[in-house]
């Protein structure tokens, strides 16, 4: 790693997006054994939701304060201890006895898992040219698909061939060596280990532009996947609910949701290399929106087109969303503005999850899956008032 630059190729690219696949598979687990849970503990759909909403509200509101200490005190430190929070959390969630014990241990899990966001993109973006940085935030995006489409297979596995708790177990070990390895083989920048002052900090945050791009941010952030952040807990009980499959079949279906994303994420990237950030990104909500309102029609068999074709327009719009965040960010703040994006996103699930799981008790599946697909177009006036520097 040279003294004054950090432009270093695939190798950081790569470190990065192997450590994204672990936080998406980690975040999975839960979603996938949810009617495991909820047939052995006895709770309802609304239940269910607030514990889904256990982990991913401390997940997307810590992600502003990560950001902010790594762009003081730098990345590699914080990145590694949050690792081990989040992998001490999910040994937790397999300990559990209770739901109540089971939501302390995913509120554990979601601090630690947030400390990733705002730490990787940035070294993203740092690590790599501008004018690949688009495909470069695709590949990393499929490092997340990856750990995404493992998690559903080998925790329904475990649900069925052992027991629900198994996939937390072994993952939780699997986190623990990932870590390890992320502090023996990753580097601080050398030109990020000086650190920046508070006063500096705060300055720039508060400077009237910061403030509105963080607005505008923050509210595009909550409607760009709301459509699969409600979709995701509950696809498995769904697909069992409705179409009647065994939780074999629907942790497949929803793993290729995920997998999906490896094709997508550096496809669409590159097209918004191409063609620009912001309308890549109006053609990707519609395409979302368009979709997700299919799935409450299609039968089991052409959830397979649905589902797949979903997969690829969600983690293309993740993608060009990442890059459309470190473009527009000042370089100063940029792990802090990426926070604001991410803790926005996956607010936008800790919000929807329990409104999606009362939906389902007291009307059904299908009509929150439809309002959600309407909120999902929300994503494209805010676009408008977006600017670039």
């Amino acid at each position: 790693m040279g003294e004054n630059d950090i432009r270093t190729g695939s190798l950081p690219l790569m470190l990065l997006s192997s450590s994204h696949g672990l936080n998406h598979l980690l975040q999975l687990i839960l979603p996938t054994i949810l009617p495991s849970l909820i047939a052995e503990f006895q709770i309802s759909y609304y239940t269910a939701g607030l514990l889904v909403a256990s982990f991913v509200l401390p997940y997307s509101l810590a992600q502003i304060p990560f950001g902010y200490l790594s762009d003081r005190k730098g990345h590699k430190n914080i990145m590694v201890a949050g690792l081990i929070i989040y992998s001490a959390g999910t040994l937790l969630c397999g300990m559990s006895q209770n739901v109540l014990q089971l939501g302390v241990a995913q509120f554990i899990s979601g601090i630690g898992g947030a400390s990733y966001h705002p730490i990787g993109i940035p070294l993203i973006f740092l690590a790599v040219e501008r004018r690949k940085l688009g495909e470069s935030m695709g590949f990393h995006q499929t490092g997340g698909a990856i750990g995404s489409f493992v998690a559903p297979i080998a925790s329904a596995y475990f649900a069925v061939t052992f027991n629900w708790r198994y996939g937390f177990y072994i993952f939780s070990l699997i986190g623990m060596l990932i870590a390890l390895l992320l502090w023996l083989g990753i580097e601080e920048p050398k030109t990020e280990r000086k650190e920046t002052s508070s006063s500096d900090i705060h300055k720039t945050l508060l400077n009237i532009k910061v403030l509105r791009l963080m607005l505008i941010i923050f509210c595009f952030g909550l409607v760009q996947v709301i459509a699969f952040r409600g979709l995701m807990p509950f696809l498995t009980t769904y697909l069992m609910k409705k179409h009647g499959v065994e939780l074999g079949y629907g942790a497949q279906l929803l793993s290729l949701l995920q997998i999906m994303g490896i094709f997508g994420s550096p496809v669409f990237g590159r097209l918004s290399d191409i063609a620009g950030r912001r309308v890549m990104l109006c053609l990707l909500l519609v395409g979302q929106a368009l979709l997700m309102y299919l799935v409450t029609f299609a039968s089991a068999n052409l959830l397979v087109i649905v589902l797949g074709a979903m997969g690829l327009v969600v983690f293309g719009c993740l993608a060009v969303t990442d890059t459309w965040v470190t473009e527009i960010s000042d370089r100063s703040v940029l792990g802090t503005l990426v926070g604001v994006a991410m803790t926005a996103s996956f607010l936008s699930g800790a919000i929807v999850n329990p409104i999606v799981g009362y939906l389902a008790d007291n009307v059904s599946f299908d009509f929150a899956f439809q309002l959600l697909s309407i909120l999902n177009l929300l994503g494209i006036p805010i676009l408008k008032f977006a600017e670039y520097k």
